[in-house]
């Protein structure tokens, strides 16, 4: 490997709600051909994990380094506070070039995400409602349409990226891809949509267009209409590569890939009726918290494979290393790496007020708090509520065996390892609610 700049460019991509095991086949290969071709000369994380599974805490603890509990961007505070230093911030100091564009209202000025950057763009904002005259920020001003976000961002490069071999320069890119509402493309949905009946595409795309009609009405998935959702999103996951593929022809992303940084991750995964869930931010299950995480190093010729745990908050703090001169710290990470992975939902807000008939039995899911701790072999969801959930992960990835309560004590250290953690938080808390009515939730 060639000598590293002491200012290589860095391109970081967070894509929105993907699921690695999406992304991969049953031998571990990338269905895509993107994700193929990028993979083959970076380093592939198989057992990256999210540490909380919607946007505001997972991106607070890729900027800051730290975990939600440390940084205090959860459920009920999604504000990042200003002492906090952020990737942005760090790279700015060292003279970086510093600019985000992001696709999700939720990643911006309204949690304080673009703090510490010069630039900041924000591309989901619909053009056919006029923003001044918006008393609340609501999701449908969200352009959810791949293609439409692909456009925003090429218009926003094409005037930025002049100025891009000028100095040493820090891109952040957020892609809502394969976010809900799914709206694939007609050459996507051709290729991975079949025939369905009419009463199934209803049904689903009354929930596609507002999820918590699913909540709402307490019922589960038939096997046709899951089998559609997934569909779906697998069609918007091959719109999501397209669109990385064109990025990626553009000069300033070629060079970044000769002699820079590019990391390639996601917030959050999804459900697609795993467990009788759809969306996400409401449980700690395997598909909702195990991410992609690809990072291709400046001049890697190869693809380097970690089966080590790793988190967003990991990312920052590695990059600074690298950036200092500690170029083996990627190399190292089998030995550094840390034997479990947590995430947490510490402050769920009941997101179904206003909706009619709401099931008395579904919103417990959205009002009790819940902590993930896994390690190789064995996974607790540790619940405020007391009804917990632990899994023998060697034998049960899927978590379909609910162990507790006639197994508790093979894992109760880990329950009570939940409980600490749950306890330091319980002080810090300050309620959003009306930031909520904004956002649209209620």
């Amino acid at each position: 490997m060639n000598a590293m700049s002491p200012s290589p460019p860095i391109l970081l991509i967070s894509l929105d709600a993907t699921r690695y095991d999406y992304l991969i086949d049953s031998d571990r290969n990338f269905r895509w051909p993107f994700f193929r071709q990028f993979v083959a000369q970076a380093h592939h994380f198989t057992h990256a994990y999210t540490p909380s599974p919607w946007t505001p805490p997972a991106h607070a603890s890729l900027f800051t380094g730290l975990t939600p509990g440390e940084h205090r961007v959860v459920e009920g505070q999604l504000w990042l506070e200003n002492q906090h230093l952020t990737l942005a911030g760090y790279l700015g100091e060292r003279d970086y070039r510093t600019i985000g564009i992001s696709s999700n209202p939720l990643l911006g000025p309204v949690t304080n995400l673009n703090k510490d950057f010069q630039s900041f763009y924000e591309v989901w904002k619909n053009p056919e409602r006029l923003q001044q005259e918006a008393q609340f920020l609501r999701f449908d001003d969200i352009i959810l349409n791949s293609s439409e976000v692909q456009a925003k961002v090429l218009e926003i490069l094409a005037t930025e990226i002049d100025d891009f071999l000028e100095k040493p320069t820090f891109l952040f890119l957020q892609l809502i891809g394969p976010h809900n509402p799914y709206q694939p493309s007609q050459e996507a949905l051709e290729k991975f949509v079949g025939l369905y009946p009419d009463t199934v595409w209803e049904q689903v795309i009354r929930y596609n267009q507002d999820w918590r009609f699913y909540y709402a009405e307490g019922r589960n998935m038939t096997t046709q209409e899951q089998s559609l959702l997934q569909a779906l999103y697998r069609a918007e996951l091959d719109d999501l590569n397209s669109t990385l593929e064109t990025l990626f022809t553009l000069p300033w992303f070629q060079h970044v890939m000769e002699v820079g940084h590019v990391i390639i991750t996601a917030d959050h995964g999804e459900m697609l009726g795993e467990h009788n869930h759809i969306h996400h931010l409401f449980n700690l299950y395997e598909p909702l918290i195990h991410i992609p995480l690809l990072w291709r190093m400046p001049h890697q010729g190869k693809m380097v494979t970690h089966n080590e745990f790793i988190q967003h908050q990991h990312i920052f703090p590695l990059l600074r290393q690298l950036l200092t001169g500690e170029q083996d710290v990627l190399d190292k990470w089998h030995s550094t790496a840390p034997g479990q992975i947590m995430a947490q939902l510490q402050e769920p807000v009941e997101i179904l007020q206003g909706l009619d008939q709401v099931n008395p039995h579904t919103g417990d899911v959205f009002r009790h708090h819940q902590i993930a701790l896994q390690d190789k072999a064995e996974k607790v969801i540790w619940h405020s509520n007391g009804i917990h959930e632990c899994f023998d992960t060697s034998t049960d990835i899927r978590e379909l065996y609910n162990l507790f309560p006639e197994r508790t004590g093979v894992f109760q250290n880990k329950l009570d390892a939940c409980q600490k953690v749950y306890e330091l938080g319980r002080n810090n808390r300050t309620h959003v609610d009306e930031l909520m009515w904004k956002l649209g939730y209620f």
